[in-house]
């Protein structure tokens, strides 16, 4: 792989690990502090499930790819 190729593999895949980290730091705020009523906290309480799904997905991601440039590092 060459630079570029590894820069945008690693951009490709932190972007979106960062867009739903901040996403699950909102929809916890929000439903701490946001509005008591029934329909704002289920909509936050959905977002926050799905976006700590593809926080996880991600990150799992980032750890495959991290291990797989040692291995070619290592190479």
């Amino acid at each position: 792989m060459t630079e570029t190729e590894l820069k945008k593999a690693w951009k490709k895949t932190m972007t979106p690990f960062v867009v739903f980290v901040i996403l699950l730091i909102v929809s916890v705020l929000f439903n701490r502090l946001g509005s008591k009523k029934p329909t704002p906290q289920t909509v936050s309480l959905f977002a926050s499930v799905y976006s700590l799904t593809f926080t996880i997905f991600y990150g799992i991601k980032i750890v495959l790819f991290r291990k797989k440039l040692k291995q070619l590092n290592n190479n």
